[in-house]
């Protein structure tokens, strides 16, 4: 077993694994509308090969980390480890001073120098354990789409034909979230702090059990309702609210084609083809408004202009035309791996924070009569022995030389 540790936790094999993901994400960068997307595949890091070799990162690390368990445990009980150096002097109380201007503390035969920072490399390979679980957890089960909604209306993301340019993950649900939307107001020129004079909206959000939430959706932010946040999106256009037989109301969003001409073909009842055209009198995104529309409809190459209130011939139907209203685009997303990403990036920060400080411990003890001091540091072994040779003299200089261990150098080489 431990073999099998050793292997995985290898340098070259490291290395090796590294140096593949690092070629290959540059590939894979490169990849789109060119030849190789037919050899990496449209989506290459959800591809086999490359969660393959993630795994095999994993494993080193998981590997490495368990290996550096034990000898973190031990630093931090007081053993010493094998490369480490002694220094002697007449009196202890000289090697105990020395050692506390050293940055050494604690009380008996053992003391540490920044003891919670022998836990750096460890927690550091903690941080990337978690970070891969989250990035793979994030790429299997992912799920994100967009929608559209007009102010008064209610969508159910989990109909059909509603979420459009979804991108789920592997392993995502079948179906978007279970949620009904209504856009109770929006406002394309609201100020929000912070932010540009842009979009505002007011949703309405009801989830499967009945829960019913309202919100100004934060332009940043979004809103978070079970796992699934909603963000505003910036398309936006306008809408005609038409109402159909039993007051079934129907919301037909049209397409900004010029700055003052929006469009929408669809399908009757019946099957036949229509086309509706609203033309303003200035941009439709005019902050002061864009003047006086007008409503045409189109239907078997004949187009009327109509306006609030009338009736429409609607294929097998009719169909009054209630309102014109804005219509504004979301996103969502589920992200059940983010949590444990945004924990590794933390627990990466507070590693490199403890790396900035060098940890060590030195065992105090006697020895032909003199008091003698073995020293271990994970950086800066020369200095320390430089700076008892320089305040000691030369004598201290053959006892600094004479390390229980590989030398000094050695002993920073390896950690």
């Amino acid at each position: 077993m431990n073999r099998l540790l050793k292997f995985f936790a290898s340098a070259r094999l490291t290395l090796g694994i590294l140096a593949f993901l690092v070629v290959y994400s540059g590939l894979s960068a490169w990849a789109p509308d060119t030849s190789l997307e037919n050899i990496l595949g449209p989506q290459p890091f959800s591809a086999p090969l490359f969660l393959v070799v993630v795994f095999l990162l994993f494993l080193s690390t998981l590997s490495c980390t368990w290996l550096r368990t034990g000898k973190v445990v031990a630093l931090w009980r007081g053993e010493m480890p094998a490369p480490s150096f002694e220094i002697r002097a007449a009196r202890r109380l000289t090697l105990e001073g020395f050692l506390r201007n050293q940055g050494f503390r604690g009380h008996g035969e053992v003391v540490w120098r920044n003891r919670p920072a022998l836990w750096a490399g460890w927690l550091l390979h903690l941080a990337l354990l978690i970070l891969m679980v989250g990035a793979v957890v994030q790429i299997a089960f992912h799920d994100g789409g967009a929608f559209e909604v007009a102010a008064g209306e209610t969508v159910s993301l989990a109909e059909p034909g509603i979420v459009f340019a979804r991108t789920p993950g592997a392993f995502a649900a079948d179906q978007p979230p279970d949620l009904r939307v209504r856009l109770a107001s929006f406002d394309a020129h609201q100020h929000q702090p912070g932010f540009a004079p842009d979009r505002w909206s007011h949703l309405r959000v009801e989830t499967s059990g009945g829960t019913v939430r309202e919100m100004v959706l934060d332009r940043a932010a979004g809103t978070t309702v079970e796992g699934t946040t909603l963000f505003q999106a910036m398309p936006t256009g306008v809408a005609l609210v038409l109402e159909l037989p039993g007051n079934d109301l129907r919301a037909v969003h049209l397409r900004t084609e010029e700055e003052r001409l929006a469009e929408a073909d669809l399908t009757l009842p019946g099957g036949k083809q229509a086309r509706f055209t609203v033309e303003a009198k200035f941009s439709f995104d005019d902050r002061r408004g864009s003047g006086p529309l007008t409503i045409l409809f189109e239907r078997d190459g004949v187009e009327i202009e109509v306006t609030k209130g009338d009736t429409l011939e609607f294929g097998n139907t009719r169909a009054q035309l209630v309102d014109l209203v804005r219509w504004s685009g979301f996103t969502y997303v589920r992200s059940p791996g983010i949590p444990a990403v945004f924990t590794g990036f933390g627990l990466v920060l507070t590693a490199c924070g403890l790396l900035i400080f060098p940890s060590g411990l030195a065992r105090l003890g006697t020895h032909d009569g003199s008091a003698v001091a073995r020293v271990w540091l994970n950086r800066g072994s020369a200095v320390v022995a430089s700076e008892w040779q320089r305040r000691n003299g030369e004598d201290a200089e053959i006892e600094a030389a004479r390390p229980a261990g590989p030398s000094s150098r050695n002993q920073e080489d390896r950690s």
